[in-house]
């Protein structure tokens, strides 16, 4: 990303569409993003007023960065903003490159901050909980959701096939977890599918003054199980900081649901078994973020403790 080059006068061409007659102030670099390059643009309007938005720049060796791919996750922004979802609004849309040679989006500026160390864990997590299920309320029977994709049982199956070598060499515990998430999954009743963010987690919220303002980084929402949301949520949690943190989550998200969600502890393991399997390349965006605490043997033996934890869960329930 350090080498690509911004075409001679791009930044003036954007801004002129945004904000005819404007000019940019300044251009600040964001962090995180490892898929593309973030940045805040302040910029002065005709009128002497000012705005900042945001401009995310795709990497162009990353997957996420074909034209299709971002003009798909365009819509989804478009959809959010339909639905009131608390997240940026997408404002622009170059899906060629005609700017900076590589595709790009540019979103309303949400200020603030992901927020995981919090004194009232109860209001944390509660707002987690609540904005997550602004997620999963829209369904199909809202709005025609069927351009999106769909993950259900068979893609569960399939994945859990795939990873069967990964987890084999995750040791005892990556070989037990893989046995039972093949041995239980057509004993799992599966949910109506809703819609999902499907890397919900604390470094992909923003935070201002201890509210919590929006959801980000949308780029693989899909339809789904709402529990596998929830799980990966939790998954992340009890990684950066800790079960009780990741439960606290889950007792929130369950009282203000609709109805209780069952079998919680196979979706434990899912998503569980993806951190132990990914948790080292999870750190870099984990520090990203602010949490330079967390060193690979830290985070593994979290991430075993939730899956124990899990294990022992579906011990009692099978």
């Amino acid at each position: 990303m350090a080498n690509e080059r911004t075409k001679p006068g791009a930044f003036a061409r954007l801004v002129e569409e945004l904000a005819p007659g404007g000019r940019l102030v300044r251009a600040r670099h964001l962090r995180g993003g490892l898929g593309a390059r973030m940045q805040v643009l302040d910029i002065e309007r005709a009128d002497g007023t000012r705005v900042k938005v945001s401009l995310r720049r795709f990497v162009r060796a990353h997957r996420s960065s074909k034209p299709d791919h971002v003009a798909h996750e365009y819509r989804i922004l478009q959809l959010v903003e339909e639905a009131g979802i608390p997240a940026p609004r997408p404002l622009l849309l170059d899906t060629e490159g005609r700017l900076f040679d590589v595709p790009a989006i540019v979103l309303t500026y949400l200020p603030g901050r992901p927020l995981f160390a919090s004194r009232d864990l109860t209001s944390w997590a509660d707002q987690l909980a609540q904005a997550l299920l602004s997620i999963h309320a829209l369904t199909n029977d809202d709005v025609d959701l069927s351009w999106l994709s769909l993950y259900d049982r068979e893609g569960m199956r399939n994945e859990i096939g795939r990873r069967e070598e990964q987890a084999r060499e995750r040791g005892t515990l990556g070989r037990e977890v893989h046995a039972l998430l093949k041995a239980e999954i057509d004993r799992i009743r599966w949910l109506e599918p809703t819609f999902v963010h499907d890397d919900f987690w604390p470094g992909n919220t923003v935070w201002r003054y201890g509210r919590l303002v929006g959801v980000i980084d949308w780029t693989s929402a899909e339809l789904g199980d709402p529990r596998a949301d929830v799980s990966q949520c939790r998954a992340d949690i009890a990684l950066s900081l800790g079960l009780d943190a990741a439960d606290a989550f889950l007792e929130a998200y369950q009282a203000r649901a609709a109805q209780p969600l069952p079998d919680v502890w196979y979706f434990d393991l899912f998503r569980g078994l993806r951190a132990l399997i990914y948790y080292e390349q999870w750190l870099e965006g984990y520090d990203d973020v602010g949490l330079t605490h967390l060193r690979s043997s830290l985070a593994r033996e979290r991430v075993e403790a939730f899956l124990h934890t899990a294990l022992d869960r579906a011990r009692r329930a099978v």
